[in-house]
């Protein structure tokens, strides 16, 4: 048998009770959605704090390697600075000739009897030597070899080139004479003559520059005669 469900409540009751329901559910509602609106913000901001910690770490190790590029940048300064001064040393030193090495070398290579009284050194590097050799005597040889062995002699230093003999005259005590095609280059002596000569070469390392560059220009060469 099917029972009937009869309401007995007055209809303003009822409709009082259906309106606070709906109130309720809304008001549930209401406090879902504000619930959710919460936990979006928190996650919002758990996230924005992760991206700020992020961001201070990046800053920081952009302010390490910003020092880090400082001190490479001094260094690289620093390093041309001194290739720099390197380059000056080096042009410096090249450009000074050392004279009182090439003197040396010169006398070493002397022959006994032989010796200088006049060196002049041109711009150029053209040097002029004027001397006097002992001819005549068995150990020097006669004629002009005494000269010809100097001239051999200065040859063989390793910045002389173009040597050549500009003059040699047999002094008092000999037969003059002068080197020369027509005359003969060996004839005997009964006693030692001096012999006067005059020999001229170029000195390599201070050959043409360039003369619109102030740094290529020579060294000064000694004034006067040795």
């Amino acid at each position: 048998m099917d029972l009937i469900q009869i309401n007995l409540l007055p209809k303003e009751v009822l409709e009082k009770r259906k309106s606070e329901h709906r109130l309720a559910l809304a008001l549930l509602g209401l406090i879902g959605m504000v619930l959710i609106l919460c936990t979006i913000y928190g996650l919002n901001m758990v996230r924005v704090v992760q991206a700020q910690s992020r961001l201070e770490e990046v800053k920081t190790e952009n302010n390490r390697l910003q020092t880090e590029i400082a001190k490479i940048g001094d260094f690289e300064r620093i390093r041309l600075r001194v290739e720099e001064r390197d380059a000056l040393v080096k042009k410096v030193t090249a450009a000074k000739y050392s004279w009182s090495r090439f003197l040396n070398n010169v006398s070493l290579i002397v022959p006994n009897e032989v010796w200088l009284s006049g060196l002049t050194v041109e711009d150029d590097g053209k040097i002029s030597f004027t001397g006097k050799a002992l001819a005549g005597s068995k150990i020097s040889g006669v004629g002009h070899k005494p000269v010809a062995k100097w001239m051999v002699h200065l040859e063989q230093l390793d910045d002389i080139e173009d040597v050549w003999l500009t003059s040699s005259r047999k002094g008092d005590g000999g037969a003059a004479s002068s080197v020369g095609p027509t005359l003969p280059t060996v004839k005997a002596v009964d006693a030692p003559v001096v012999v006067d000569f005059e020999t001229k070469a170029k000195i390599k390392s201070l050959g043409p520059n360039d003369p619109n560059d102030p740094s290529s220009q020579p060294p000064p060469v000694p004034e006067g005669k040795t």
